[in-house]
Protein backbone atom coordinates (compact mmCIF):
# COMPACT_ATOMS: atom_id res chain seq x y z
CA UNK A 1 0.00 0.00 0.00
CA UNK A 2 2.70 2.76 1.13
CA UNK A 3 4.64 1.57 -2.73
CA UNK A 4 1.21 2.61 -4.36
CA UNK A 5 0.61 5.34 -2.58
CA UNK A 6 3.94 6.60 -3.15
CA UNK A 7 4.22 5.97 -7.27
CA UNK A 8 0.66 7.87 -7.19
CA UNK A 9 2.47 10.39 -5.47
CA UNK A 10 5.32 10.90 -7.52
CA UNK A 11 3.06 10.48 -10.44
CA UNK A 12 1.31 14.02 -9.68
CA UNK A 13 4.15 15.46 -8.72
CA UNK A 14 6.08 14.92 -11.64
CA UNK A 15 3.46 15.55 -13.89
CA UNK A 16 2.56 19.01 -11.77
CA UNK A 17 6.27 20.04 -12.50
CA UNK A 18 5.67 19.14 -16.44
CA UNK A 19 2.57 21.75 -16.31
CA UNK A 20 4.64 23.95 -14.58
CA UNK A 21 7.66 23.82 -16.96
CA UNK A 22 4.73 24.41 -20.25
CA UNK A 23 3.36 27.21 -18.43
CA UNK A 24 6.48 29.01 -18.82
CA UNK A 25 6.60 32.10 -21.07
CA UNK A 26 8.37 32.55 -23.79
CA UNK A 27 8.39 36.55 -23.41
CA UNK A 28 7.47 38.66 -20.96
CA UNK A 29 6.67 42.59 -21.83
CA UNK A 30 6.10 45.04 -19.08
CA UNK A 31 6.67 48.06 -17.28
CA UNK A 32 5.02 51.29 -18.51
CA UNK A 33 2.79 49.55 -20.83
CA UNK A 34 -1.68 49.03 -20.12
CA UNK A 35 -0.97 45.99 -19.86
CA UNK A 36 1.77 43.01 -19.06
CA UNK A 37 1.89 40.81 -22.33
CA UNK A 38 2.98 37.25 -21.63
CA UNK A 39 4.17 35.27 -24.83
CA UNK A 40 3.66 31.44 -25.06
CA UNK A 41 5.00 29.42 -28.07
CA UNK A 42 1.41 29.30 -29.35
CA UNK A 43 1.41 33.26 -29.45
CA UNK A 44 4.64 33.50 -30.78
CA UNK A 45 3.83 30.80 -34.06
CA UNK A 46 0.50 33.51 -34.61
CA UNK A 47 2.62 36.69 -34.58
CA UNK A 48 3.55 38.54 -38.17
CA UNK A 49 7.44 37.25 -38.71
CA UNK A 50 9.96 38.37 -40.81
CA UNK A 51 13.87 37.84 -41.97
CA UNK A 52 16.97 39.82 -41.64
CA UNK A 53 20.23 39.12 -43.04
CA UNK A 54 22.80 40.23 -40.39
CA UNK A 55 26.45 39.21 -39.60
CA UNK A 56 26.28 36.46 -36.68
CA UNK A 57 27.89 37.64 -33.55
CA UNK A 58 30.99 39.62 -33.51
CA UNK A 59 31.86 37.36 -36.79
CA UNK A 60 31.82 38.48 -40.02
CA UNK A 61 29.31 35.58 -41.35
CA UNK A 62 26.52 36.57 -42.51
CA UNK A 63 22.97 34.47 -41.75
CA UNK A 64 19.62 34.60 -41.96
CA UNK A 65 17.98 35.69 -38.77
CA UNK A 66 13.91 34.56 -38.39
CA UNK A 67 11.39 36.04 -35.96
CA UNK A 68 9.51 38.42 -34.75
CA UNK A 69 9.75 42.15 -35.72
CA UNK A 70 10.02 43.73 -32.06
CA UNK A 71 7.78 46.65 -33.25
CA UNK A 72 5.04 44.10 -34.05
CA UNK A 73 5.69 43.07 -30.10
CA UNK A 74 5.49 47.35 -29.09
CA UNK A 75 2.36 47.49 -30.67
CA UNK A 76 0.66 43.88 -29.48
CA UNK A 77 1.40 45.82 -25.99
CA UNK A 78 -0.03 48.94 -26.78
CA UNK A 79 3.10 51.01 -26.78
CA UNK A 80 3.52 51.78 -30.50
CA UNK A 81 0.45 52.36 -32.96
CA UNK A 82 1.07 52.23 -36.90
CA UNK A 83 -1.87 54.97 -37.49
CA UNK A 84 -0.55 56.95 -34.58
CA UNK A 85 3.43 58.67 -34.92
CA UNK A 86 4.80 59.11 -31.33
CA UNK A 87 4.91 62.86 -30.31
CA UNK A 88 5.11 64.88 -26.70
CA UNK A 89 5.79 62.47 -23.77
CA UNK A 90 5.92 59.42 -25.70
CA UNK A 91 9.40 60.67 -27.34
CA UNK A 92 10.36 60.07 -23.50
CA UNK A 93 9.73 56.23 -23.87
CA UNK A 94 12.87 53.76 -23.77
CA UNK A 95 12.64 50.15 -24.32
CA UNK A 96 14.90 47.85 -22.44
CA UNK A 97 15.48 44.24 -23.31
CA UNK A 98 16.85 41.53 -20.95
CA UNK A 99 17.92 38.32 -21.07
CA UNK A 100 18.80 35.34 -19.00
CA UNK A 101 22.19 35.79 -18.02
CA UNK A 102 21.29 39.92 -16.73
CA UNK A 103 22.36 41.35 -19.63
CA UNK A 104 20.33 44.29 -20.80
CA UNK A 105 20.61 46.85 -23.58
CA UNK A 106 18.05 50.12 -24.18
CA UNK A 107 16.24 51.68 -27.06
CA UNK A 108 14.64 55.37 -27.21
CA UNK A 109 10.82 53.68 -28.19
CA UNK A 110 11.25 56.47 -31.45
CA UNK A 111 14.33 55.21 -32.96
CA UNK A 112 11.57 51.90 -33.23
CA UNK A 113 9.42 53.44 -35.07
CA UNK A 114 9.27 52.79 -38.26
CA UNK A 115 8.40 57.20 -39.60
CA UNK A 116 11.19 57.90 -36.59
CA UNK A 117 13.64 56.05 -36.29
CA UNK A 118 16.79 54.17 -38.13
CA UNK A 119 16.44 50.64 -36.44
CA UNK A 120 13.31 50.22 -36.90
CA UNK A 121 14.01 46.49 -38.41
CA UNK A 122 15.03 44.81 -35.08
CA UNK A 123 13.30 42.16 -34.87
CA UNK A 124 13.82 38.82 -32.09
CA UNK A 125 14.73 35.96 -33.71
CA UNK A 126 14.25 32.05 -32.72
CA UNK A 127 16.20 30.73 -36.09
CA UNK A 128 18.98 31.55 -37.95
CA UNK A 129 19.15 30.11 -40.98
CA UNK A 130 16.22 27.81 -40.60
CA UNK A 131 17.01 26.37 -37.73
CA UNK A 132 16.52 27.02 -34.15
CA UNK A 133 18.76 28.65 -32.02
CA UNK A 134 21.05 27.33 -30.06
CA UNK A 135 21.40 26.33 -26.14
CA UNK A 136 23.46 29.81 -25.72
CA UNK A 137 21.45 31.57 -27.57
CA UNK A 138 18.00 30.48 -27.17
CA UNK A 139 14.77 31.31 -26.59
CA UNK A 140 15.04 34.38 -28.55
CA UNK A 141 18.13 36.66 -29.83
CA UNK A 142 17.81 40.23 -30.33
CA UNK A 143 19.03 41.15 -33.63
CA UNK A 144 19.85 45.26 -34.82
CA UNK A 145 20.68 44.35 -38.65
CA UNK A 146 21.64 48.36 -38.54
CA UNK A 147 23.84 48.63 -35.64
CA UNK A 148 27.84 48.65 -36.98
CA UNK A 149 28.71 46.30 -33.90
CA UNK A 150 26.73 43.63 -32.23
CA UNK A 151 26.47 44.95 -28.80
CA UNK A 152 23.15 45.23 -28.67
CA UNK A 153 22.50 41.70 -30.08
CA UNK A 154 21.24 40.00 -27.22
CA UNK A 155 21.13 36.33 -26.59
CA UNK A 156 18.21 34.45 -24.21
CA UNK A 157 15.91 37.39 -24.78
CA UNK A 158 12.96 37.03 -21.70
CA UNK A 159 11.79 40.36 -21.24
CA UNK A 160 11.35 43.39 -22.69
CA UNK A 161 10.44 46.63 -20.34
CA UNK A 162 8.81 49.92 -21.22
CA UNK A 163 9.97 52.78 -19.35
CA UNK A 164 9.49 56.60 -19.02
CA UNK A 165 11.81 58.98 -18.47
CA UNK A 166 10.95 61.65 -15.70
CA UNK A 167 9.77 64.78 -16.28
Amino acid sequence: MRRVITSVFATLLFSALGLAQQAKPLLVVNGAIPAQVTISQEDWAKLPHATVSAARGHSKEKVQFEGVPLKALLQKAGVLDSEKPLHGQQLLQYVVVSANDGYRVIFSLAELEEATGATANVLLADKIDGKPLNEKEAPLQLVVPSDKRPERFVRMVNTITVGTLAK
